[in-house]
C-alpha cells in the first residue's frame, strides 16, 4: 500500500503568516519541488502497476493449481466409480 501526501498544497502556515509566502515561493522555486513531486509520483504510479501485476501473477497461479487439483478429484472419482461399477459389479 502506496499512501500519497499533498506536497503539492501550500501548508497551513501561509494563512497565519502571509509575509512567508514569497520565502515559501522561492524555496519551492530552489528546490523545484513541483518537478521531484512529479518525478516522485509517476514512480510511485509504475510502482503500483508493477505491484499490481506480480499480485495477478500469483493469484493466476494458484487458480489454476486448484483448478488442476479439481480435475484430478473428479478424475479419481470417476476412476472410484467404474471400479465399483467393474469390479465389484462381478
Amino acid at each position: 500500500m502506496v499512501g500519497r501526501v499533498a506536497v503539492s498544497d501550500k501548508p497551513d502556515v501561509l494563512w497565519d503568516r502571509p509575509e512567508l509566502e514569497r520565502l515559501y515561493a522561492r524555496l519551492t522555486d530552489e528546490f523545484e519541488i513541483p518537478d521531484r513531486f512529479e518525478a516522485v509520483e509517476s514512480k510511485l504510479d509504475l510502482i503500483g502497476r508493477t505491484i499490481q501485476t506480480a499480485v495477478n501473477l500469483v493469484q493466476s497461479r494458484r487458480s489454476l493449481r486448484v483448478e488442476w487439483y479439481i480435475v484430478i478429484l473428479i478424475v479419481f472419482e470417476i476412476v472410484l466409480t467404474l471400479y465399483e461399477m467393474f469390479i465389484r459389479g462381478r
